[in-house]
């Protein structure tokens, strides 16, 4: 009886101790420019016009959608491209009273060489599997990771890439490790994820979003951490890293992409 007791009473030791919600610090230099119910946006001004945004999504307030172009319909595993300006578009036709959309930013990896074009490393949209991913076995073995959430459940999940993962989440975006060498000590623009568990349950439900205009992969790392990520990884970047924050184009690109990520207030 006294084991059965010591067992119980342990247990409910560690759940209230997993429902503590954790404090973290905003990094030097980083300043808000949208704080919102479930969203924060923070921006750093760095020299010669360089910049850095991380948007914070708590999925228990906030929402975060996959948006993709057309799917071709003679062949289901390809995407048209569009403009992230058109992107936004159809993530303000999907507000309503409740919530209101504030960023969209880019996301998945893509050939730039078609239109349709297929995804690199697996997608996924509202339980709708687009693909595996075309690189898969071809492209970066051992580097290959998704970015995985369910809004509606409030979590979110950076992991190695499993086909398994597709079956466990509604969204899922192929990505990289974000030691994968996409030109890694050069200053480009990246687009990286990383998630966080901010009341301590073991299931991340915060989604940090992270857009330079002029970074290292170590740097865009440094930063997420810095945030408190648990997990990160590397989204496409380049020509096609852009930021949209309230209609307003911050960092702009004009090449046009298959699949942006939109950042709501509100469920």
């Amino acid at each position: 009886m006294f084991s059965l007791r010591l067992t119980i009473t342990t247990a409910l030791i560690f759940t209230s101790h997993s429902l503590t919600t954790q404090a973290f610090s905003i990094p030097s230099g980083f300043q808000p420019i949208v704080k919102a119910t479930g969203v924060q946006v923070y921006k750093k001004d760095l020299t010669n016009g360089k910049l850095e945004y991380v948007t914070v999504v708590n999925t228990r307030q906030g929402t975060i959608e996959n948006l993709i172009g057309a799917v071709d319909q003679t062949s289901q595993e390809k995407i048209s491209k569009k403009t992230l300006s058109k992107f936004w578009q159809d993530a303000v036709k999907q507000n309503t009273s409740a919530r209101k959309a504030r960023v969209v930013v880019n996301g998945a990896f893509f050939s730039t060489r078609e239109q349709p074009t297929g995804i690199a490393f697996g997608l996924q949209v509202r339980e709708k599997l687009i693909s595996y991913g075309y690189a898969i076995g071809k492209e970066y073995p051992g580097q290959i990771r998704t970015f995985a959430f369910n809004s509606v459940l409030a979590s979110a999940n950076i992991q190695t890439y499993l086909q398994q993962t597709f079956a466990r989440f509604p969204e899922v975006v192929g990505a990289l490790d974000v030691n994968a060498d996409k030109y890694a000590a050069k200053y480009l623009p990246r687009t990286f994820v990383g998630v966080r568990d901010d009341n301590g349950d073991r299931t991340p439900e915060t989604v940090l979003l992270y857009s330079s205009n002029y970074a290292r992969q170590s740097d865009a790392s440094k930063v997420l951490r810095d945030f408190g990520a648990d997990a990160q990884a590397m989204l496409d970047g380049g020509g096609s890293t852009g930021i949209i924050v309230d209609g307003k184009s911050l960092i702009s690109t004009n090449r046009p992409i298959p699949h942006a990520i939109a950042v709501y207030t509100g469920k």
